[in-house]
């Protein structure tokens, strides 16, 4: 512990089994005069439970991991990082799965109500800010409108403009304009098959850009204005399904600092992971931004200071 350190309290906002908050409130509480509160939202079923009343009725109880009952009004940061979990393995017992989908959605209703209603400190990050900047359109519009280089994108499930933009782009990619949890959706090279079929386009609109070539990846973590990069070299289209690839701390020039953080300020955020692939020529391509992505794993592979540098971030934020 520092000496004369501020004593904090932060919440963690998640769901079962989170790495990233356990490690986090390990070394939080071991660095800084910290108590951290691990929320896991789709176990409150366990005691204490979750409680709260417009009139005061009942003192609202807002329940940690390990049974505290929490008072949000006492809480100096909520790192906002999961709700709710429609794989999570609480209540075996419930087979339906449009009862455990109410569950799921009714529990995370009624926290983020709690929360919005009850929390008075800061937010890493907003709820509104953090489900506004996972939109891809919205990260795309605000790295295009800050001059940030972009693949060239197309949204629709126009065939007719799907074959338009493929024709113009040879090896062009698609992905999910979100997908699903239960059934992760990878990035992929636009298949003759998919253009020849109308129905298939037609179905929910995609995602399609040039495809980016090159094999150098750059994975950005910003903390606050704290940038932390490594360069992971693949020649696949995705990287992340295999890891066992050469990884190396990597500093980004200035400007794309720069625009990272702008754009995260630009949409209200006070941290984001940043995926980019940096061409044979040397240029910076942004790709996309995960508010709340993983980041624990590049630590592993590279060696970079990642969770001191989040958990020093978030007790300066707690601290503030």
């Amino acid at each position: 512990m520092r000496v004369q350190e501020k004593a904090v309290r932060i919440g963690v906002v998640t769901h079962e089994r989170d790495l990233h908050a356990h490690a986090v409130k390990a070394e939080l509480e071991r660095r800084h005069p910290a108590t951290v509160h691990i929320f896991e939202s789709d176990r409150f079923g366990r005691e204490p439970g979750l409680s709260w009343s417009p009139q005061g009725l009942v003192r609202p109880v807002f329940p940690a991991a390990d049974g505290t009952a929490v008072d949000l009004g006492t809480a100096d940061v909520i790192w906002f990082r999961r709700l709710g979990n429609p794989r999570t393995s609480a209540n075996p017992e419930v087979t339906d799965p449009v009862d455990r989908e109410l569950i799921d959605v009714d529990t995370a209703t009624a926290a983020l109500g709690m929360l919005l209603s009850e929390f008075r400190g800061r937010w890493v990050d907003h709820p509104g800010s953090f489900w506004d900047a996972q939109n891809k359109i919205v990260q795309l519009r605000a790295a295009h409108d800050l001059g940030v280089r972009i693949p060239r994108t197309l949204v629709s499930q126009s065939p007719e403009r799907v074959r338009e933009f493929c024709a113009a782009h040879p090896g062009a990619v698609v992905k999910a304009v979100h997908g699903v949890m239960r059934a992760p959706v990878a990035t992929a090279t636009v298949s003759e098959e998919l253009l020849a079929g109308d129905a298939s386009i037609r179905l929910c609109p995609a995602i399609y850009q040039e495809f980016v070539p090159g094999r150098r990846h750059v994975r950005a973590q910003v903390f606050g204005d704290r940038v932390l990069a490594a360069l992971l070299e693949s020649d696949d289209l995705d990287w992340r399904p295999n890891l066992d690839i050469p990884a190396q701390e990597h500093r980004l020039p200035g400007r794309v600092e720069d625009d990272l953080l702008t754009i995260l300020r630009r949409l209200n955020l006070r941290m984001g992971i940043f995926d980019l692939k940096l061409t044979d020529e040397g240029e910076y391509v942004w790709l996309e931004l995960n508010p709340q992505g993983q980041w624990l794993f590049v630590e592993g592979m590279t060696g970079l200071p990642l969770i001191e540098a989040f958990c020093d971030f978030l007790y300066g934020e707690a601290a503030g």
